[in-house]
């Protein structure tokens, strides 16, 4: 998902799509928990025990993978360009970090995909340095942000 706000200087905020928050995924973890468990202990009076650890492992690693997801969910990218520099910070487990360039001297660069099916790759470049933005992004919204960012860049320039 690709934000865009002009306040100031133009500001791209790039994020995945946070189909859920971690609130409601404790609400739903403890729904699901209730469920599963009341009938896991109901069988367990009718004898059938072994029915109760499993449906307590299988909670469990449902809790762990969704609060994964919420963890993911809170990464992104944020591109601001200025009157004469281009800052890009990221909060990605591929690229942490901070990157500010030139904007007169950075360049969009968007690289074919090598096989067939395989997304492009985004980069920005300055000096030699690239640093990969749009990580997250489906292969259409990454065009559609180098685009935008070209445009940006060209704009600013005159």
């Amino acid at each position: 998902m690709i934000a865009k706000k002009i306040d100031g200087c133009e500001e791209y905020i790039i994020s995945g799509n946070n189909s859920l928050s971690f609130r409601d995924s404790v609400i739903f973890i403890s729904l699901i928990s209730f469920i599963s468990l009341s009938i896991a202990i109901g069988f367990s009076y009718k004898g059938y025990w072994v029915i109760l650890p499993f449906a307590g492992v299988e909670m469990i690693l449902l809790a762990v993978m969704l609060l994964y997801c919420c963890h993911n969910n809170s990464m992104c990218e944020k591109i601001q360009i200025f009157g004469d520099k281009v800052n890009i910070s990221s909060k990605y487990r591929k690229n942490k970090g901070f990157f500010e360039v030139n904007k007169y001297w950075s360049s969009i660069v968007l690289s074919k995909p090598k096989l067939r099916g395989h997304p492009h790759r985004l980069f920005i470049r300055y000096k030699g340095r690239e640093m990969e933005i749009g990580v997250m992004l489906e292969d259409k919204e990454r065009l559609k942000l180098a685009a935008m960012l070209n445009t940006s860049l060209k704009k600013r320039n005159k």
